[in-house]
């Protein structure tokens, strides 16, 4: 069953041991604290893997290029950002054939026909040289009812080791501090471990755009 907000609080204050709170504006301690930190520590595992429920795809807004020296193109990013994960070209606007695009080390292995190209990110907007780009790229989700079990898991093992000292105070025990957090750190590594057994990715060594070009790297010739 899918947790909410207060279920994943209250969880994670039962490792504690605290009192459970009812609403995260309680006027209790616990509440202040999980309220202080629940979206920071969401945000930070969002930060540390390509999460499969975090992802969004858009066609990307073109704006004004301001870089026309360096890139063809420029747009605007999504204001739901957190992190850009895949370029993928626009079907309907080329006659290219289908091909994903990233710069990470990382991409789903079901999809076919990879090409890397160049990006660069400054000043909320994308620069490249693909035409009429669609962005995928991971969100801020506060969402507990879309998270996997286990991402549920490293949410409510990460926030108790946050919360342990600013509730506990001067009860808190250093060691028990530690323990928690390589709890924590265990419980992010098995929910890693568990989204890329379900969505496989392959792993491939970045090659920029312009060494590509010149059809060679490594003395490996790549294909055209």
């Amino acid at each position: 069953m899918a947790r909410d907000l207060v279920q994943i609080c209250n969880e994670a204050i039962s490792d504690l041991p605290a009192h459970p709170i009812s609403g995260l504006d309680d006027d209790k301690k616990e509440a202040r604290e999980c309220s202080r930190h629940l979206n920071g520590v969401v945000s930070d595992l969002i930060g540390m893997h390509d999460w499969a429920h975090v992802r969004r795809r858009a066609a990307l807004a073109e704006v004004a290029n301001d870089r026309e020296g360096e890139w063809a193109h420029a747009y605007v990013l999504p204001d739901e950002i957190v992190s850009p994960l895949v370029l993928v070209r626009d079907l309907n606007a080329t006659s290219v054939p289908d091909i994903i695009v990233t710069p990470m080390l990382y991409w789903p292995s079901f999809n076919a026909g990879y090409e890397l190209i160049d990006y660069t990110l400054a000043d909320n907007k994308l620069y490249t040289n693909l035409d009429s780009a669609i962005l995928e790229y991971s969100v801020d989700a506060v969402q507990p009812n879309k998270w996997h079990p286990l991402f549920a898991q490293a949410v409510i093992r990460t926030l108790a080791a946050r919360i342990y000292r600013p509730i506990l105070g001067e009860k808190a025990d250093t060691q028990e501090w530690l323990v928690k957090q390589r709890v924590a750190e265990r419980a992010m590594y098995e929910a890693i471990a568990d989204d890329l057994n379900r969505f496989p990715r392959r792993r491939k060594e970045f090659v920029p755009e312009a060494v590509l070009a010149r059809g060679a790297y490594g003395g490996v010739v790549w294909p055209r």
